[in-house]
């Protein structure tokens, strides 16, 4: 069992999630280093008939809307799962935005998409969709903030959950990144800045990426 080894966690963990690496003999320090809001938005006389979700934080919004869409396309299992629960048809699933927006080009070039995303979302998808002339329209639902949080202790691995997270991160901490889990390639793309030292969760979820950092640490 791995013993007096910590880790911390740029997202708060739920209390399953904590027990998971707990039991392990690790110790844990979590927070949000991006804290989300919400941000006004207008879809009056926009026709949501084919939905693009890159992110969890823009379910409210989906679920606020006046009348049920069934047709999404998704990046990240858990961000499908959590729609699924709520009654969602999710036509494609993907592993992140670029894989996505191939999906789309390859197959659904005919349709016409709404996009709900965050003021700070990558440019991955849109420009693909822009690139190839699909039509879709961008609706900024949320607004994910920096939480500038310095640390005067040097943790044994770093979970890292989105790009704009390690940034956040590391501005706050520029020494303090020795080994770096990350829950996609995106997110380790980010990481190689500033450590060469980073391991990629098999699966986009929290659970693989609390998984991948005990076996980076056991193995250590």
């Amino acid at each position: 069992m791995t013993i007096n080894k910590r880790i911390l966690s740029t997202k708060k963990l739920s209390v399953t999630q904590s027990e998971l690496l707990l039991a392990t003999g690790l110790s844990l320090v979590h927070y949000d280093v991006l804290a989300i809001d919400k941000v006004a938005y207008d879809i009056t006389g926009v026709k949501c008939e084919h939905i693009i979700v890159t992110s969890s934080n823009a379910i409210n919004a989906i679920i606020s809307l006046d009348y049920r869409v069934e047709n999404l396309f998704v990046v990240g299992e858990k961000t499908a799962n959590l729609l699924r629960e709520k009654g969602f048809n999710i036509v494609e699933q993907a592993t992140n935005a670029a894989q996505l927006a191939q999906i789309i080009v390859n197959n659904y070039s005919h349709l016409s998409f709404v996009y709900f995303c965050g003021v700070h979302r990558r440019d991955e998808l849109p420009q693909a969709l822009l690139s190839t002339q699909i039509s879709f329209i961008e609706v900024k639902v949320y607004d994910s903030v920096a939480v500038e949080k310095s640390f005067d202790c040097i943790f044994d691995a770093i979970m890292f959950f989105s790009p704009r997270g390690v940034h956040a991160f590391a501005k706050a901490n520029p020494e303090n990144i020795h080994l770096a889990i990350c829950i996609g390639e995106t997110t380790a793309e980010a990481a190689r800045i500033y450590t060469q030292n980073v391991k990629v969760a098999h699966k986009t979820t929290v659970e693989n990426t609390i998984v991948t950092a005990v076996k980076a640490l056991q193995n250590d």
